[in-house]
């Protein structure tokens, strides 16, 4: 039986209608989950869906259900196709368990939701500074061979209530018997972003929306360790592409763009006329670097067409003085990011090699990597790497102004703006567990 809370379903309407606006404790930091219960692990029999699900707390609206990963001791169904996530618990979110509604799932953003205030403290100052980026992940799965998939949805609003731009992650290729599987994205946050809204709902593939989330999380970081950046010196007009990330990044395309015209095409020393290793210039086949045509005041770019080169942590590469010192700061940069290849055979967690690492996830948890066959597995591919693959994902990076004193000027919020270039665009990633 259905058991309801006036109370609750109260303060949701309320909520869902703008009339108060709850706000996670922990918004302000930054290299932290922002999202509060993300686990699912607080629940409550106060309202209960289908099969005496129980009610997820701290997300609004709704309300939303979890189903469970241990029936046996809590005596809710598991429903969800393969091994737990790694540090699952008890619950998770099901989008397929709305009652009062006449699909009874949920299928649409803003409905099971939290709003997450970032602009104030460490992230309001990041964003400021036009160097703020977001992390989104999720595990997923789904029912049977259903194919419908769960789906996580950010919206970054400004302080008015005015989206800046979305993204979302989803498991909408679940794979064989739709196993657990983790999804993530990445990208820059929109200047002026106040809030965030993060909602929780499903795809439908088979009727309904069995798509089933466990452990989101949503972190603000400092840009430079997510994405490639353009510093440009705006004394002597040179720029350079940098990568502080802590990991090679694969290009096979870049582009600066300005709408007042404030490039210097003819000082600019492309990848082409360096010819250096790593970066090959081309003949005019797509056999190496090769400059686009029309390169003017309002845009450089240049491609790899066959292949792509790896731009090295911590490296500086030099364009020359593409940079027009007494134009306006309103670069906008984007780079073809080239995504690593599926993560090889006994790649635990994620990171692109077999290690000791990984090593240390199975025994910290041998059920969830497959038990004696995935130490196995660990053992046989040890080193084993995954390489870049393409087609390349059209990625924006951030600018970072600096003067000759190597003091940073304050980046103009059109540098960095989202809007219309498309976040729904950004690269996302479904790295599925072996």
């Amino acid at each position: 039986m259905k058991v309801t809370n006036w109370r609750r379903k109260l303060m949701a309407s309320l909520a869902a209608g703008g009339l108060i606006m709850p706000v996670a404790a922990n918004a302000a930091n930054l290299d932290t989950n922002l999202v509060a219960n993300p686990g699912f692990e607080s629940v409550d029999f106060g309202t209960t869906g289908d099969y005496g699900s129980p009610t997820v707390l701290n997300w609004l609206g709704g309300p939303g259900f979890a189903y469970s990963h241990n029936p046996t001791v809590t005596g809710i169904p598991d429903y969800a196709d393969g091994e737990d996530p790694p540090g699952a618990g008890d619950w998770y979110f099901t989008a397929n368990n709305n009652p009062g509604s006449p699909t009874g799932d949920w299928r649409a953003p803003d409905l099971v939701y939290q709003d997450i205030a970032v602009g104030t403290g460490p992230t309001g100052t990041q964003i400021a500074a036009g160097e703020a980026a977001f992390k989104l992940s999720a595990w997923m799965s789904s029912f049977a061979n259903d194919n419908d998939f769960g789906i996580v949805h950010v919206n970054f609003h400004d302080g008015g209530g005015t989206s800046l731009g979305t993204v979302q992650i989803n498991d909408g290729d679940p794979g064989p018997n739709n196993v657990w599987s983790l999804n993530a994205a990445s990208g820059l946050v929109p200047v002026g972003t106040a809030s965030v809204r993060v909602s929780l709902f499903g795809g439908v593939a088979n009727g309904g929306t069995d798509g089933y989330i466990d452990n989101v999380d949503l972190q603000l970081t400092d840009a430079a360790n997510e994405l490639l950046f353009l510093q440009v010196n705006t004394t002597t007009g040179q720029a350079s592409l940098r990568n502080l990330t802590g990991a090679p990044v694969h290009i096979d395309y870049y582009e600066v763009t300005s709408a007042s015209d404030s490039l210097n095409a003819t000082s600019w020393n492309s990848l082409q006329e360096q010819n250096v290793a790593g970066f090959p210039a081309g003949n005019g086949t797509g056999n190496g670097w090769e400059q686009a045509g029309g390169a003017d005041s309002g845009v450089i770019s240049e491609s790899y067409l066959t292949g792509n080169s790896a731009v090295a942590n911590g490296a500086t590469i030099g364009l020359g003085a593409a940079f027009n010192a007494a134009g306006a700061q309103d670069l906008v940069f984007r780079y073809g990011a080239v995504a690593a290849a599926a993560n090889p055979t006994g790649d635990y967690n994620n990171n692109g090699t077999v290690d000791a690492a990984d090593y240390v996830a199975w025994r910290k948890n041998p059920g969830a990597f497959g038990g004696q066959q995935g130490y196995n597995n660990w053992r046989a591919n040890f080193g084993a790497s995954g390489g870049p693959s393409g087609p390349s994902t059209l990625t924006t990076g951030f600018i970072r102004y600096v003067s000759s004193g190597g003091a940073a000027a304050v980046p103009e919020a059109s540098t960095l703006l989202l809007v219309g270039i498309g976040l729904t665009t950004l690269a996302t990633c479904r790295r599925p567990r072996t």
